[in-house]
């Protein structure tokens, strides 16, 4: 527990500025998450860019030809690949037996709650609710996040 000018917190600033870089990049796996589930929906023929040719009057005078997209990146830090047992495909075909069709799963050690805690400050000490990580689990993972931001930009 930490006093600053405004009230208690649960942590220390230096370990508020990590919470708030694995919560920046917690949201950032799961817009990348759900760009890959937009990916994956479509069929592999439809998965392209057509890049818009134009005249010298900007007006748009047709397409170059298709370019396909490549797979959105995951963030391995907090989304994983599963396996989900489904009985009706995207064309509405029913299976008896089903099938196994490849779903994400974006995980959150805590991260979104241990942020939102220590950016609030609480008037009396004994209103401070307890982190759910350990300093040492907060380095780690913020050492990975930074590993992992690295390798993406």
């Amino acid at each position: 527990m930490f006093q600053s000018r405004w009230g208690f917190h649960p942590c220390d600033y230096s370990t508020y500025r990590k919470l708030k870089f694995l919560h920046h990049v917690y949201l950032k796996a799961v817009q990348m998450a759900r760009a890959w589930e937009r990916w994956k929906r479509k069929d592999p023929h439809n998965r392209v860019m057509r890049r818009r040719i134009r005249n010298d009057q900007g007006q748009v005078i047709g397409y170059e030809s298709p370019v396909p997209l490549a797979e959105p990146q995951l963030c391995s830090l907090f989304t994983k690949k599963v396996l989900e047992k489904r009985h009706v495909d995207k064309h509405g075909n029913v299976f008896r037996d089903g099938f196994h069709e490849e779903t994400l799963v974006t995980d959150d050690p805590g991260i979104v709650l241990n942020f939102s805690a220590a950016r609030r400050p609480v008037k009396e000490p004994s209103e401070v609710r307890a982190m759910r990580l350990s300093a040492e689990a907060i380095d780690g993972l913020y050492e990975q996040a930074q590993q992992w931001m690295r390798a993406v930009n």
